[in-house]
């Protein structure tokens, strides 16, 4: 599958490089080397170093809102281990390109899924090198240039089995009969924590998303919360639930954070019931 594009291709770019090293440069200088048309979108290069988590998120909050193209994504604690570098193309025409650790899979799904994805491996769409600390160089910039000038996803290697991609780096929230066990999966610059939770979730315990409240347990905290639009639907420094711009159901504190308050990290449990208030 080739990438359709009019006039200059879009690639895009995401990584935990920083700005004070020369990788981001290195990198797009690779790109512009074999796509000289192209134009680069910075997604954020301050993703914390390692955190695959955050880098899930933020690509699959921005993707849905950038122009068709390539994404390339490059959160890569195991680069020159085992895992597979990979191509994958969406539903909706994007191809999307980095480590097969679970990086892309979620931003995938905001594009109508994943519909076919390559080992990246033949090299002549490759940076020949004997480093293998810095793929993000020779193996990841390459195989997005060479897919934005129109190289087709299946022409850089061998088909990957969709089921054997690694999902999303968090799990699924596990619903009971009257309560979700749902986790903490984002904490932003506000301390506003974001839980693996959306409607759906609320729709199972038969909550109105628009009103009422609802029985939040975690730690030794039990709390009966209003379910908000707006962070102003509560007094200052008080707490609400709330839907942000993603549908990530969030706890938040009116302009202060949430996370300092009830000593919450991601990969904290939160436990959701309906309120009887």
């Amino acid at each position: 599958m080739a990438v359709a594009h009019e006039h200059r291709p879009t690639i895009t770019f995401l990584s935990d490089f920083g700005l004070v090293d020369e990788w981001v440069a290195v990198c797009k200088g690779v790109m512009l080397g074999i796509a000289q048309d192209a134009r680069i979108i910075d997604i954020s290069h301050e993703i914390p170093p390692f955190d695959v988590n955050k880098g899930a998120l933020v690509l699959a909050d921005a993707l849905p809102y950038l122009p068709k193209g390539v994404h390339l994504a490059v959160v890569d604690p195991g680069v020159g281990t085992s895992r597979r570098p990979v191509a994958l193309a969406t539903g909706d025409g994007n191809v999307l390109v980095g480590p097969d650790n679970g990086l892309m899979t979620y931003a995938a799904a905001a594009l109508e899924g994943v519909t076919a994805a390559v080992e990246i491996a033949d090299e002549k769409y490759l940076r020949r090198t004997e480093c293998q600390t810095f793929h993000g160089r020779d193996i990841f910039a390459p195989a997005a240039a060479h897919l934005a000038t129109g190289v087709a996803l299946a022409d850089l290697g061998p088909p990957v089995d969709l089921e054997a991609l690694v999902g999303p780096p968090w799990p699924e929230p596990r619903a009971e009969d009257h309560f979700v066990v749902c986790e903490v999966i984002d904490i932003d610059r506000f301390g506003t924590l974001r839980l693996n939770a959306g409607p759906e979730q609320l729709a199972q315990l038969g909550v109105d998303t628009r009103a009422g409240t609802l029985d939040v347990a975690f730690g030794h905290h039990e709390l009966a919360l209003p379910l908000g639009c707006t962070f102003g639907d509560v007094a200052l420094g008080k707490p609400v639930l709330l839907f942000d711009s993603s549908g990530l159901l969030c706890l938040a504190l009116n302009q202060a954070s949430a996370a300092a308050e009830y000593d919450l990290a991601v990969g904290d449990n939160v436990t959701l019931r309906k309120g009887w208030s």
